[in-house]
């Protein structure tokens, strides 16, 4: 799609019309806080998940982002911190921007929530300064970060606040593609040490009065701001070349700017992005702030008040901060009245703005209230700024958005879980509330929807498309599976937008992020989401018809042709400098061991992940190759492959646990001439837990219970049988046992690691063995009771665009879905009246209520278990069944039972 090109006039126009000086301002803090019981988003705590084990350090904690944001939106303001000075040890990647402790550098536009690795985005920023800027070098934001106070620092739905330690206080408010910043400046104060000066009283003459300069106001734009790499700085972020425009609105106390900043690196390891951006400042009618010239220099016949332009030799190693005494850095840059500055990439020049603003004599006092707007696009600077004006109006205050911003995550997202009153005392656990719409919140913020901001196809209502897929490898297991149960209407998008993906791009992605897929850390697992969204919604395998809750606009033959691409095709080798190997762009790159020899040596990394799960995948394959009566010999070889997760088995590899016993049969590494190569291979490890190893931060024994969810009566045969295998389930969850997978993934000392997506359903395996169901609601009932909470370290590691809390939400609500499988294993509901609003928007939805009767603190054992009246006698349910509706209904008791003798749950291969 070609860009857009922003004729100046147009700009004019465009700004103008976006200008507003009559907000209001002032109201208590707490006037946001109040909300009636029917308001879901005042359980939701944005927090949670930002801090980690060591109080003050995000390591091993959530990563989760605290900011602004609607569901799913492109747009997610808030602050960005530096780990530079942080003490040692607590350092990491700021992947939300956000970290408890640390400098605030900015406020950005753009964040994900819950990842790891090289940080993406914190693109497009604003930082506020306050007073004189004497000490102040706008090229080193080391210079001008401030600190701030935890105890200051709030966020709930729609809204975070902060305020800095030179008092400068920041909220932030959002729509779809825009941010609603206000600024609330003290009344005088020094901004090069980031502490307040003489008690708030801002910066002393000889003669014992303000400087003049002390209140002034200030925002700084800086176009290379990105948030980056702390661990591998290889394809860390860097700046490339963009262009900022400065203007006048209609009021002459409103300046303006748009632009455009080109982007390299990140963790997809992007070719670039371009981010198009607009704002605009508004002072309201009783703040005392107006434009001071005193900071440009002029340099032209005309210029804006209160507002210039500079730039500087600008050092992509460097990093976070500008380097000063480097030799080619030259002195602090200069600002200067030029209102259109370009820079291209072969100059190696940053680009910024300064816009400052001071105080009215007769109210040099008064808190100094300021108000940006900004809006970002992937297509141009006049669709941002659009962007503003009809996200933002000027009709609608801070307070307006803010409330618009609940009322749709209400509507859209948490009213789809209603909690019953019921009288029990797990009605009123404001404990599990928090943590239940904390982390149905949490599942709404990611993918994203760029759905008309595609730089690269045109992209519509009628052709959706979804980015920051950041991993699908972690969210394919149940933050997709949820989307589809409650976000349906969404869902659907999302799968299409995968679709679009492929034929536009030519692969599905593992993972995407900054409209580029990338990385590929195993199999390729938007096989798996797009065949659990078909055998759901269309037809199973054994051919019984879905309900069609995902409507009849999605192209599955093209999905079946995308999933047939991954199978078939090598795709081309990209290096990668985390692994020898590379091919981590898309597509399984190991193909050209798996195809002859049906598992994948150690010529390539992360071959045992990778040998279990392009099986996975080709299971899918031939789950959607069935529903759509393709060849019977496509259908034939895509069941053979599902089965050659098996030729990675090592029937030999063995390992012992004290005080426990001998375990034999474990996934291994091979060679080419079918040796099994046990050179560096330990079952209770992972090597070096990293992506040159034979399995990325999750153990051999780990995997061992997650090489086969399709075919787990072959899985329990291979470890010896019902007894063999519940005996090395229990093992899993001894203390003590466990060894490290790296500092900050590490959750709990046992072998089972919570915080591992690969994890995630060994609690729920005990269902695979008749009358085993209660250790799986013990298990389950442990793991949230150990590892969650409603606290800011309330997630056993990084929550990871929203896996973890998707496998909170549906352990609280007493299901657990099986990817690319229509069945839900059961394991007990922790509120004792539940409504769910399945398929919600859509013309097949319904409502199922679930209910634990007699469940309390000694009694959470299901005793008996009917749907609909009927007796269950097996411990999962089929889509089909729940699809329709209606109510499930758990008996609770003290004692286990062994209520589920009946059938066990789907396997490719019989149960022996």
């Amino acid at each position: 799609m070609a860009r857009a090109v922003l004729s100046r006039e147009s700009v004019i126009v465009l700004l103008g019309s976006l200008a507003s000086c009559s907000l209001a301002i002032t109201q208590p803090d707490d006037y946001l806080n109040a909300s009636s019981s029917g308001d879901l988003w005042s359980f939701v705590d944005p927090l949670i998940g930002t801090e980690g084990a060591t109080p003050g350090s995000a390591i091993a904690g959530g990563n989760s982002f605290p900011g602004s944001s609607l569901p799913n939106a492109m747009a997610k303001p808030g602050i960005d911190t530096s780990y530079l000075g942080l003490p040692n040890g607590t350092a990491v990647d700021c992947n939300a921007g956000y970290s408890p402790l640390g400098n605030v550098t900015g406020v950005s536009m753009m964040h994900v929530s819950g990842t790891g690795g090289v940080p993406t985005y914190g693109l497009i920023s604003q930082m506020p300064l306050a007073g004189e800027l004497d000490n102040v070098n706008l090229a080193d934001n080391t210079t001008y970060w401030q600190n701030r106070s935890i105890a200051q620092e709030s966020a709930s739905v729609g809204l975070f606040t902060t305020t800095l330690l030179n008092g400068v206080k920041i909220e932030i408010t959002s729509g779809n593609h825009s941010a609603f910043i206000r600024y609330t400046f003290p009344s005088g104060v020094s901004s090069g040490d980031g502490q307040l000066s003489n008690l708030d009283a801002g910066v002393w003459t000889a003669a014992g009065n303000l400087s003049p300069k002390s209140s002034d106001a200030h925002v700084l734009v800086d176009l290379t701001h990105v948030l980056p790499g702390y661990g591998t700085q290889a394809y860390s972020q860097k700046f490339l070349n963009g262009d900022l425009h400065v203007r006048n609105s209609n009021d002459s106390s409103s300046p303006s700017y748009y632009g455009s900043a080109t982007y390299s690196g990140g963790w997809s390891e992007p070719q670039s992005q371009t981010i198009y951006f607009c704002s605009n400042f508004s002072v309201p009618n009783d703040s005392p702030l107006r434009p001071t010239p005193a900071y440009v220099t002029e340099a032209t016949w005309d210029s804006i008040p209160g507002a210039g332009t500079f730039s500087w030799y600008y050092d992509a190693k460097a990093s976070q901060a500008f380097d000063s005494a480097s030799p080619d850095a030259g002195p602090a840059p200069q600002v200067y009245s030029y209102e259109d500055l370009v820079t291209y990439a072969g100059s190696g020049m940053g680009l910024g703005a300064l816009f400052s603003w001071s105080r009215i004599h007769n109210n040099a006092t008064a808190p100094a209230v300021l108000e940006a707007k900004l809006g970002i696009s992937y297509i141009s600077a006049a669709k941002a700024c659009s962007s503003i004006r009809t996200e933002l109006p000027a009709t609608s205050s801070f307070e307006d958005v803010v409330q618009q911003v609940r009322g749709e995550w209400d509507s859209k997202v948490l009213n789809n879980v209603e909690i019953l009153d019921d009288g029990s005392e797990y009605a009123k656990n404001a404990t599990l509330k928090r943590m239940l719409y904390s982390a149905l919140y949490q599942t709404g913020l990611m993918p994203t929807d760029k759905t008309g901001e595609n730089p690269g196809w045109d992209t519509d209502d009628g052709n959706p498309y979804y980015d920051d897929h950041y991993t699908i490898w972690d969210t394919y297991r149940t933050l997709l599976p949820l989307y589809h149960l409650i976000y349906t209407r969404s869902y659907s998008r999302v799968i299409s937008g995968l679709i679009s993906i492929f034929s536009n791009e030519g692969f599905l992605p593992a993972g995407r992020i900054a409209n580029w897929n990338g990385k590929v850390q195993g199999g390729s697992h938007a096989d798996m989401v797009l065949t659990d969204a078909f055998v759901k919604s269309v037809v199973t395998p054994s051919g019984e018809v879905g309900r069609g809750e995902l409507g009849i606009n999605i192209d599955w033959q093209q999905a079946y042709r995308a999933e047939q691409k991954d199978a078939n095709t090598l795709p081309i080798h990209n290096v990668d400098s985390s692994c020898f190997d590379g091919a981590t762009k898309e597509g399984r790159g190991a193909l050209d061991d798996y195809l002859p020899l049906h598992y994948i040596t150690r010529n390539h990394t992360r071959s045992i992940s990778r040998g279990v799960e392009y099986s996975q995948n080709d299971f899918a394959i031939w789950s959607i190759a069935s529903g759509l009566n393709a060849s019977v010999a496509e259908i034939e070889r895509y069941r053979d492959r599902a089965n050659w997760w098996q030729n990675q088995w090592n029937p030999l590899a063995n390992t012992t646990l004290a005080g426990v016993g001998n375990f034999t049969g474990f996934p291994g590494a091979r060679n080419k001439n079918g040796d099994w190569n046990f050179t560096n291979y330990d079952p209770l490890s992972c090597g070096g837990c990293g992506w040159g190893d034979d399995i990325y931060e999750a153990k051999v024994w780990e995997t061992a219970f997650a090489a086969a969810p399709h075919d787990m009566a072959k899985a329990i045969e291979l470890m010896g049988g019902d007894e063999a295998f519940l005996k090395r389930l229990d093992a899993s969850f001894l203390p003590g046992l466990g060894t490290s997978v790296g500092a900050n993934n590490d959750a709990g000392s046992a072998l089972f690691n919570p915080g591992n997506e690969p994890s995630f359903m060994t609690p729920l395996l005990y269902n695979y063995i008749p009358k085993q169901q209660w250790r799986t609601v013990n298990q389950t009932r442990a793991v949230v009771d150990d590892f969650y909470s409603d606290k800011r370290n309330g997630y056993p590691g990084n929550i990871d665009g929203g896996a973890l809390p998707s496998w909170l939400v549906f352990n609280l609500i007493g299901l657990y879905p099986v990817a690319a499988q229509p069945i839900y294993l059961l394991s007990a509901p922790r509120f004792s009246s539940l409504r769910l609003r399945l398929f919600s928007g859509t013309q097949q939805e319904t409502v199922l209520n679930i209910r634990a009767k007699n469940l309390s603190e000694k009694s959470f054992y299901p005793q008996k278990v009917t749907f609909n009246g009927a007796e269950l006698r097996r411990s999962w349910l089929r889509h089909g069944e729940l699809a329709r509706g209606g109510t499930l209904i758990f008996e609770m008791g003290e004692q286990p039972q062994g209520w589920d003798d009946g059938e066990r749950p789907p396997s490719l291969s019989p149960y022996k």
